[in-house]
């Protein structure tokens, strides 16, 4: 069974999302489909990100964190779109160090909601 994540409440680093849950009701492997995807495309976006901040290309950080935004909010992933949201907002005129630290940020609260998708 797919598995919600915590009850709503704003330190939950993933909340299944209601027209998901209602999915899984009828097709729960669908939902599991769409989940797996969701983490190895996030992570292979998020490893673009950091080797375009790496190497300074900052149109890239910026539209691998708006790719990234979008689909972390369509699974209930609620900080990881904001940090995109972020990320995309500070990729162009933010000091490298602020930025640098978003990404980090971002990286971990990823891994927070793999880990909470995958309980």
């Amino acid at each position: 069974m797919v598995k919600p994540g915590y009850d709503i409440c704003m330190s939950a680093p993933w909340v299944l999302p209601e027209e998901l849950r209602q999915l899984a009701e009828s097709d729960e492997d669908l939902v599991k489909e769409v989940l797996a995807v969701f983490r190895s495309d996030t992570a292979e976006r998020i490893a673009k990100l950091r080797a375009a901040l790496d190497r300074g290309d900052r149109v890239t950080v910026k539209n691998q964190a708006h790719a990234v935004k979008g689909s972390a909010g369509q699974v209930g992933a609620a900080e990881v779109s904001e940090l995109c949201r972020d990320i995309e907002l500070q990729s162009i005129a933010s000091d490298e160090p602020v930025l640098r630290g978003l990404v980090t940020r971002l990286e971990a609260a990823f891994a927070s909601v793999v880990r909470d998708m995958s309980a």
